[in-house]
């Protein structure tokens, strides 16, 4: 399956209607939608470059006993944030001692030029469930997938699997296994990591010159947080971009918080490009000016 339905199957085998799970704010917006359709409430703690307000944290899992926490640690979207050794084990300290599981989604590591250990390196498989997929470095339309799970759980996963009749394309699943046995998975990586750290290094410079503010600095993979000037809505100026064919990614999609109206996440790839930037800084100077 892809990561969605992996994700969708953890889902159903580590969560009951009625639990708690802690998500990141702000988070992929698939996440909140995924856990609707299981009946649990969503509790949030703010992602920020140190990583959390961690006396937060604590108090948080402590009122609410959240019994998972789905996450990305690196290159998390929609911020591009990595958790630091010294992040990665005050959360690690943290969940362990509150008894809470975390689900680590790794979609987007492989695209860090130097990528931190992962939560579940760190922390083995009784504490944290790992899923990650292909699809990003080499096409949408590879959807191979896997989760690295303690036994029991990956005996659950595999029967489950069976039982639903879900099925992964042969083909692609050949095409991924001949790319990593001989190499051309590492090599087409490379070269991708090394296209995005210059185009993000541009379009970083570039929103700064717009006047956004960057909350995390840039160090990798497909996108870029920003504050957009003061005043400025993101999903209405999301809405006129639109109009002009240019699609952006405003932060009122990646949860409910208000402070997020006037943010927005962008893909490096699509805005290292002069048009786009020409549009969006059209956009920017009228909504600016209102």
């Amino acid at each position: 399956p892809n990561t969605v339905q992996g994700l969708d199957m953890l889902m159903r085998l580590l969560a009951r209607p009625g639990d708690t799970v802690l998500l990141d704010a702000p988070c992929y917006f698939n996440f909140h939608a995924n856990l609707a359709l299981h009946g649990v409430k969503v509790v949030t703690i703010e992602r920020r470059p140190d990583g959390f307000d961690f006396a937060a944290l604590e108090q948080l899992l402590a009122e609410h006993r959240p019994s998972l926490y789905l996450t990305t640690s690196v290159l998390h979207n929609p911020t591009g944030h990595s958790f630091s050794p010294g992040q990665a084990f005050r959360l690690l300290q943290l969940t362990q001692q509150y008894h809470c599981h975390i689900v680590e989604d790794d979609l987007y590591g492989d695209l860090h030029p130097n990528p931190p250990p992962r939560l579940a390196a760190l922390a083995g498989l009784d504490q944290v469930t790992y899923l990650s997929g292909f699809s990003k470095i080499l096409s949408a339309n590879t959807r191979v997938s896997y989760v690295v799970a303690a036994p029991q759980l990956a005996a659950n996963l595999t029967n489950m699997k069976l039982m639903s009749g879900g099925v992964t394309s042969e083909l692609f699943e050949q095409i991924v296994y001949r790319m990593l046995s001989e190499g051309s998975y590492a090599k087409h990586r490379k070269r991708m990591v090394q296209r995005l750290m210059e185009s993000g290094g541009r379009v970083e410079q570039w929103l700064k010159r717009c006047g956004c503010e960057l909350p995390m600095a840039y160090e990798g993979g497909m996108f870029i947080w920003a504050r957009l000037p003061d005043g400025v809505n993101g999903e209405l100026l999301a809405q006129e971009a639109l109009k002009r064919s240019l699609v952006l990614a405003p932060g009122a999609l990646f949860g409910y918080d208000p402070a997020h109206l006037n943010s927005m996440r962008f893909n490096v790839a699509h805005t290292d490009e002069p048009r786009a930037q020409r549009v969006f800084e059209a956009l920017l100077l009228k909504a600016v000016r209102h």
